[in-house]
């Protein structure tokens, strides 16, 4: 399996277009999701490069939701998304791409995971929606700080997702990080000789990632993890999101990469670079078995 082979795209906006705020739903106290009456073409995995007038340009996980249309969730963690919290409707964002790498559909039959951490659920949720599409059987792991922070969790079950939420305070399902659940649910069916998952998905903090990584590399499971990366320019000319030692671009080569590929990006779990190209040591890099 080879995720360096991008799905060919026909349409491509490498300037910004603008369109008007159709709808904004709150979805915690923290993400908002902006829906647009636009066609905007993309695959699951991939990003928009999105321009908030007056403020900066971010990168946002393209969701594509039946009976919806296009549509960006946004978490107000900085100036510019803050400025985007207190758009309306009506109001223009700008928008490029799409850009960056996909998620492997599954295929009819096939058991598949997706273990969304937080935020993570927002390139994770358009993927769900093709997975049941085509027939797969989703088992999601979904976790946050707590219940009102479980993204999308009324569409997922709409679908047919089955749900295995977990939440730090236990307000609702397991108390406790979707890692352990995840890991513990992988032992069980190793016991019972069930058939282990085909695929597993991963979205979510560094450190979750790699937790993720390292259960599915010691079961042998075949992964796909969405990396981030401080990205400027989206379309692979500036460098800025280049990893370790490939030089593989975050916005072209990724975002997705598959666990083979994984391996071979020696600073996962370890260290990023700020937005000046500063290399950052994550804080938790000395404390987890390395993988």
């Amino acid at each position: 399996m080879n995720n360096m082979k991008q799905k060919n795209i026909t349409k491509h906006f490498d300037q910004p277009l603008a369109l008007p705020i159709k709808k904004i739903i709150t979805e915690s106290s923290r993400v908002k999701t902006f829906v647009f009456d636009f066609d905007f073409p993309g695959e699951p995995g991939q990003f928009v490069m999105t321009w908030i007038p007056g403020f900066d340009e971010k990168p946002f996980g393209i969701i594509k939701k039946d009976n919806e249309g296009f549509m960006i969730s946004v978490a107000a963690v900085g100036e510019a998304t803050k400025a985007m919290h207190l758009m309306e409707e009506g109001d223009l964002l700008g928008f490029r791409g799409p850009y960056g790498s996909t998620f492997t559909i599954p295929s009819k039959g096939e058991i598949v995971a997706f273990v969304a951490g937080g935020y993570g659920m927002v390139p994770l949720s358009y993927l769900a929606q093709e997975a049941r599409k085509a027939e797969a059987e989703v088992h999601l792991f979904l976790g946050a700080r707590n219940k009102d922070e479980l993204l999308f969790k009324a569409w997922m079950e709409e679908i047919g997702v089955e749900l295995h939420s977990s939440t730090d305070d236990g307000s609702e399902g397991y108390k406790g990080f979707n890692t352990d659940l995840f890991q513990e649910h992988v032992v069980k069916r190793e016991e019972r000789k069930e058939k282990s998952f085909d695929r597993v998905y991963v979205v979510g903090p560094e450190i979750m990632e790699m937790k993720i990584a390292k259960t599915c590399y010691e079961y042998d499971i075949q992964f796909e993890v969405s990396l981030e990366r401080y990205m400027k320019c989206g379309m692979g000319l500036c460098g800025q999101c280049c990893v370790d030692p490939t030089g593989w671009r975050m916005c072209v080569e990724g975002p997705v990469l598959t666990g083979e590929k994984l391996q071979q990006v020696s600073e996962f779990g370890k260290y990023h670079r700020t937005g000046s190209g500063k290399i950052e040591k994550y804080p938790f890099a000395d404390k987890i078995v390395k993988i």
